[in-house]
């Protein structure tokens, strides 16, 4: 036979056997049986994997045991085909998916029936949770079991207490207005009380307050005329304290009128100013420190008792010493 006719020999005989070559349009691979098998067997054992593997935080501890199943299954013979013709006809006539399930996982691992109420199976009991909890199926899952949901306890929160906010201080005015009804008064005088803002302020002495501010009738002279300060009646020879930290002005002796006297400046223009004292205890430009002793109550000058006159100006305006300091 010549070349030629051994070509059409074999061109006969592969289309009598009904193949095509590979790649041409409309071509079709034909399988075998067993090959279909294997195919399927593959496709079942991937399942059974994914659900392997979403069983393994359920089931860790028996998650060994179930590579043997898995193995057998791989070399196994199963007619999956039958199998899965028998799973489509149960679906058909509305047997239950539980049901359902477990009858194929009996033919195709073998071994007793499952009991689907039960779940013997770990693998089956993990297809069977896995379904259950599908997503967007509600509380009841693809099975119509209730899923079985882990309450976690609420953590017990202690409420903090509720920290009342201090009120502000309402912040003294500057000058709080005092009515006075009485005679008019003398230039640079005033009965409003000012706010010295001063660190700190002491009472000179605690005395008995026998003549305040104001228009008055003299003691001795008898006339009236305005007194500039408060006496307050002390012993004789108590100490007379530094109303504020200052620096001493002047030092003097008035014997007709305020006997031995000072004055000590303050600062934002406060002055206080002492007399008919029997002593002095400081000199002219010394500084002082609020309480500390500047000198002895006497009765020199014009007096009727040993008293200390005080005196406050407050930016050269004379105002009531009575607002800053304490009496007995």
């Amino acid at each position: 036979m010549g070349m030629t006719e051994q070509r059409s020999a074999r061109r006969s005989a592969g289309i009598n056997r009904g193949t095509q070559r590979p790649g041409r349009k409309g071509s079709k691979t034909v399988l075998g049986p067993r090959e279909k098998r294997r195919i399927i067997q593959l496709t079942v054992c991937l399942a059974l994997f994914l659900a392997v593997f979403i069983g393994k935080g359920i089931f860790p501890e028996r998650i060994a045991g179930l590579r043997t199943q898995v193995l057998t299954l791989l070399r196994g013979d199963t007619d999956f085909e039958a199998v899965f013709a028998d799973l489509g006809q149960s679906l058909s006539d509305g047997k239950p998916m539980a049901e359902t399930l477990g009858g194929l996982w009996t033919e195709v691992l073998g071994g007793g029936e499952v009991d689907s109420a039960a779940g013997e199976s770990p693998l089956y009991a993990v297809q069977v949770s896995y379904l259950s909890g599908f997503p967007g199926q509600g509380e009841t899952g693809m099975l119509g079991r209730p899923l079985e949901v882990e309450e976690v306890p609420e953590e017990e929160t202690t409420p903090e207490p509720e920290v009342t906010p201090e009120p502000t201080p309402t912040p003294e005015p500057a000058v709080e207005h005092v009515e006075y009804n009485g005679p008019a008064l003398p230039e640079n005088t005033s009965m409003d009380k000012y706010r010295l803002d001063l660190e700190e302020t002491v009472s000179p002495v605690m005395g008995v307050l026998t003549s305040p501010f104001g228009w008055r009738e003299h003691p001795v002279d008898g006339e009236e005329k305005f007194h500039n300060g408060v006496d307050l009646a002390v012993n004789m020879g108590t100490q007379v304290k530094a109303f504020a930290d200052g620096v001493v002005d002047y030092i003097g002796d008035d014997p007709d009128q305020y006997g031995l006297y000072l004055q000590i400046s303050h600062a934002n223009g406060v002055k206080s100013f002492y007399a008919h004292c029997s002593q002095l205890l400081v000199s002219q430009g010394q500084t002082v420190k609020a309480g500390d002793t500047v000198a002895l109550s006497g009765d020199t000058g014009n007096t009727t008792g040993p008293h200390l006159h005080l005196e406050l100006r407050f930016n050269g305006v004379r105002i009531n010493p009575i607002y800053y300091i304490e009496t007995s």
